[in-house]
């Protein structure tokens, strides 16, 4: 399954929970509410067309006019990593 690129990882049982929880810490360390629209993109395919258009939308507001999106913005144009840990969420 890694070969064929199935899966990121294959690890011992032993090491599963270290490296979930390692993956974990990075997707946390990423914007939130990046982390809420690709949930939200993950379950499109059950949303039909209305779900789709709505999460367009939503997807566009959320990526222009946040505060989040400001500060990822800033945070590039600094060359510095943004700080997500304010909690952005609308």
């Amino acid at each position: 399954a890694y070969e064929m690129g199935m899966v990121n990882a294959v690890v011992p049982h032993d090491d599963l929970e270290s490296t979930a929880y390692q993956w974990a810490q990075e997707i946390l360390a990423k914007s939130p509410i990046s982390i809420k629209m690709l949930k939200f993109a993950m379950n499109l395919t059950d949303d039909g067309m209305v779900g789709q258009q709505v999460f367009a939308g939503e997807a566009t507001r959320l990526a222009y006019m946040t505060d989040e999106a400001k500060e990822g913005r800033n945070a590039f144009l600094e060359k510095r990593k943004p700080n997500f840990e304010k909690k952005w969420i609308p």
